[in-house]
């Protein structure tokens, strides 16, 4: 089976530079003693691994239906997709992380969308 690829919408509409931030996992444990000082160490040796949020503002029907069947496809966080970060343009390996969101902004027969989600690193 073939890795997916996260979808280019029909639109061309890019997603919102104003929605995306970057976070890393932190892969420390910590404890605190009654002495007041804490004990810490690494839980494994893995990289910290990065979190994106990302999406995109006033999507059509069209665009939604695209990113709603690829969060079927990919059956939400359960399967490795490939994505690219549109700040480097880096290739990440990366599954859902939470819901795919969308939020009606549409007024009339003018309908848009808003989508909010999360993807970790894999």
């Amino acid at each position: 089976m073939t890795t997916p690829v996260f979808p280019t919408l029909p639109s061309g509409e890019a997603s919102d530079s104003s929605k995306f931030e970057v976070a890393k996992t932190d892969p420390s444990m910590r404890a605190e003693m009654e002495g007041g000082y804490v004990v810490s160490r690494a839980r494994h040796t893995r990289k910290p691994l990065r979190i994106f949020k990302t999406g995109y503002t006033g999507i059509n029907n069209a665009d939604k239906a695209v990113l709603d069947n690829f969060y079927d496809t990919v059956r939400g966080g359960s399967v490795v997709f490939s994505w690219t970060d549109p700040t480097s343009l880096l290739v990440y390996s990366v599954r859902f992380k939470g819901a795919l969101g969308f939020k009606y902004v549409g007024f009339g027969l003018n309908q848009m969308w808003d989508c909010a989600f999360e993807l970790e690193q894999a």
